[in-house]
C-alpha cells in the first residue's frame, strides 16, 4: 500500500480541485456569456434600426412620388403655358397673368407646397425663387436641395416646362416644400436616448436632423468616405463614446438616411442581469468553498483517530476523489454555460449540499428561459413557472419572502403572452418597492381574473409605491399609447423604461385594450394590472371588473 500524503497535501489538492472545476469555468462562462449576449443584443438593435431606416426611406419615396404625381399637371396648365410664352417686358400683361396665377392656380396647390415659382426661358419669373438664368436639368422632375424662405428651411423641387406648341423646354417650376413632412416621417428615434436620424441629399447637404441647428450643414467628409455602398454600417468615435452608424441610400430620391445609436446604450440592458449573475455566482462559490473547508476538517479528524484506519480510509477517499475528478473533468466544457452549471450541480449532489444543487438547477432554468426568443408567444403557465424559478433564487437572499399565485388552473393554458412580460413587474417590486427604501422584500402576490374581453393579472406588493403624480402620468401614457399613434411616437416619456416596455410590447402586438395599468400605488404597496388576450376559441362566462 502506498503512503498517504499529509493534511497540507490534501488541502492543496482540494484547493486545486476547487480552482480548476469551479473558479476557472465560472470566470470563463461569465466572459463568454457577456460577449455572446452583447453580440446578440447589438445585432437585435441593429436590426431594429435597419427596419426603421427602411421605413423612413419608403415613406420618403412615397412622399416625393406623390409630389411628382400631383405636380405633373402644373407645367401644362393654361396659365403656365401662357406665362412662358409672354413677353417679360410687357408689364401690363405680366401683371394680369400673375394676378390670375394667384387667384386660379395657387389656391389649388398641395398644402405642403410652401413656395411656387415659375421661370421662363424668355426671362420672366413668378414667385420668390428666381435666378439670373433659367435652371435646366435633363430630368423632368428633380429634388434640388435646401433653401431659405422667410428664415425657414424649405426643400426645393424642379419641374421642367415644355412648350405645348414647339415641344421644347421653355421654362421651369421651382417648388419649395415644407420640412414639416420630413419631421413627421423621421419622428421615431433609433434605439437609445441619444440616438438620432439624419437625412441628407445627393450632395451631402443635411435636410433633416434631430438636432435642428444642423439642418443645412453637410455630412462630415470622413462619413462620406466610409459610405461607399448603397447601405451599410460603421462605428464612429465621438466624445460621448462609440456610436453605431447605419445608413441606406434611396434608389428613387438618392437621399441618404443615417441612424446613430450609442453602443453603450445598446448594452445597457445587460447590466442588471450581469449583476444578478455575479451575485448568484459569488454566493455559489462561497458555499462551495465552505463545503470544501468542512470536508478538510473532517478528514483531519479522521487522521487523528487511528493510523491504520486513517490510511485505508484516506487512500479510499483519494481514489474516489480522483475518480470523481476524472469524471467531472471529462464532462467540463468551459465554453458552454449549461455544462458548467451541470458540473456544479453534480458536485453538490455528491456531497449532499442541497442549496448549491437547488440554486444551480434554478439558475440553469432561468438562463434557458431568458435567452430564448423574447418575441415568442407562450402560454401563461410557462411564464409563471419562470417567475417561480426567479422567486426561488431570490428566496436564497430573502428567507422571509412570501410569494403567492392565485390563478385558475384551467386558465394557465388558455391565456397567452410574450416571454419576460411578468418578470419586469416582479423585479420592480424588489428594487423600487422594497430595496430602494431599505425594506426587506416580504410579500408578493400574483392573482388572475377572467374578464369579458381580456384576462387580468394583478401583481401586488406591500412595499412603498410611487407618488400619485407619477402614477397618474403612467396611466395617462398607457391609455394614450394606441397602435395607431405608434408611427409618431419617439421614445419612452419616463426615465425608467421597464413598465413602459411591458405595456408597449403588449399594445403593439395585440392592440387595445391589452397592456398595463397601475391600479394603486402608495405607502402601503402597489397593484399593477396586466391585460392579456385569450387563446382563440376560449368562450366562457366572465365578470367585468375595472381596477379603478
Amino acid at each position: 500500500m502506498k503512503g498517504l500524503a499529509g493534511p497540507s497535501s490534501i488541502k492543496k489538492s482540494l484547493l486545486t480541485f476547487f480552482i480548476v472545476l469551479f473558479l476557472i469555468p465560472f470566470i470563463g462562462f461569465c466572459l463568454i456569456w457577456y460577449i455572446k449576449s452583447a453580440e446578440t443584443i447589438q445585432e437585435s438593435e441593429i436590426y431594429y434600426n435597419e427596419q426603421l431606416i427602411r421605413r423612413v426611406n419608403t415613406q420618403l419615396d412615397d412622399f416625393f412620388a406623390g409630389i411628382k404625381a400631383d405636380s405633373m399637371p402644373y407645367p401644362g396648365h393654361p396659365l403656365v403655358q401662357e406665362f412662358i410664352k409672354s413677353d417679360p417686358f410687357n408689364t401690363y400683361e405680366m401683371y394680369h397673368l400673375k394676378a390670375r396665377l394667384n387667384n386660379e392656380l395657387i389656391p389649388n396647390l398641395r398644402k405642403d407646397i410652401y413656395e411656387f415659382s415659375i421661370i421662363s426661358a424668355k426671362g420672366a419669373y413668378y414667385g420668390e425663387f428666381h435666378t439670373v438664368s433659367m435652371p435646366e436639368y435633363p430630368e423632368s422632375f428633380k429634388i434640388l436641395g435646401l433653401a431659405k424662405k422667410n428664415d425657414f428651411p424649405v426643400i426645393t423641387v424642379y419641374r421642367k416646362i415644355i412648350d405645348n406648341k414647339t415641344y421644347k423646354t421653355a421654362g421651369a417650376i421651382i417648388m419649395g416644400l415644407s420640412v414639416d413632412q420630413l419631421q413627421r416621417i423621421a419622428s421615431i428615434k433609433p434605439y437609445g436616448k441619444s440616438g438620432y436620424i439624419v437625412i441628407a441629399n445627393e450632395s451631402g447637404e443635411i435636410i433633416y436632423h434631430t438636432e435642428k441647428e444642423k439642418i443645412g450643414t453637410f455630412l462630415p467628409e470622413k462619413w462620406k468616405e466610409r459610405m461607399g455602398a448603397d447601405n451599410g454600417r460603421f462605428v464612429e468615435d465621438s466624445p460621448e463614446g462609440k456610436k453605431m452608424m447605419l445608413y441606406q441610400v434611396s434608389d428613387r430620391t438618392h437621399f441618404t438616411i443615417i441612424s446613430e445609436t450609442s453602443k453603450y446604450e445598446m448594452l445597457g440592458g445587460l447590466q442588471r442581469l450581469q449583476l444578478l449573475t455575479l451575485t448568484i455566482g459569488i454566493l455559489i462559490l462561497i458555499l462551495a468553498f465552505v463545503v470544501f473547508y468542512r470536508m478538510l476538517r473532517e478528514i483531519q479528524l479522521l487522521l487523528s483517530e487511528n493510523h491504520k484506519t486513517r490510511l485505508r480510509e484516506k487512500e479510499l477517499q483519494i481514489k474516489n476523489r480522483e475518480a470523481l475528478l476524472s469524471a467531472l473533468q471529462a464532462r467540463i466544457n468551459p465554453h458552454f454555460l449549461y455544462n458548467t452549471l451541470e458540473i456544479i450541480n453534480s458536485y453538490a449532489v455528491v456531497f449532499n449540499v442541497e442549496p448549491i444543487s437547488k440554486m444551480t438547477v434554478q439558475l440553469s432554468s432561468l438562463f434557458r428561459y431568458s435567452v430564448s426568443n423574447p418575441d415568442q408567444v407562450i402560454l401563461l403557465r410557462k411564464e409563471l413557472e419562470h417567475i417561480r424559478t426567479y422567486i426561488n433564487i431570490q428566496k436564497e437572499r430573502f428567507e422571509e419572502l412570501r410569494f403567492e399565485v392565485n390563478v385558475e388552473e384551467e386558465m394557465l393554458d388558455r391565456v397567452y403572452l410574450f416571454r419576460l412580460i411578468i418578470q419586469p413587474l416582479v423585479e420592480n417590486a424588489f428594487q423600487h418597492a422594497y430595496e430602494k427604501h431599505g425594506k426587506s422584500p416580504g410579500w408578493i402576490q400574483i392573482t388572475g381574473l377572467a374578464e369579458k374581453d381580456y384576462y387580468s393579472l394583478y401583481i401586488q406588493d406591500k412595499g412603498k409605491g410611487m407618488a400619485p403624480e407619477l402614477k397618474q402620468k403612467y396611466n395617462e401614457a398607457f391609455e394614450w399609447l394606441t397602435e395607431g399613434k405608434m408611427s409618431g411616437f419617439e421614445s419612452s416619456p419616463f426615465q425608467q423604461i421597464g413598465l413602459w416596455n411591458v405595456h408597449a410590447r403588449l399594445r403593439l402586438a395585440f392592440g387595445h385594450p391589452f397592456g398595463l395599468r397601475i391600479c394603486d400605488s402608495g405607502e402601503e404597496g402597489s397593484i399593477f394590472q396586466i391585460k392579456l388576450p385569450y387563446m382563440r376559441g376560449v368562450i366562457r362566462d366572465v365578470q367585468s371588473v375595472d381596477c379603478g
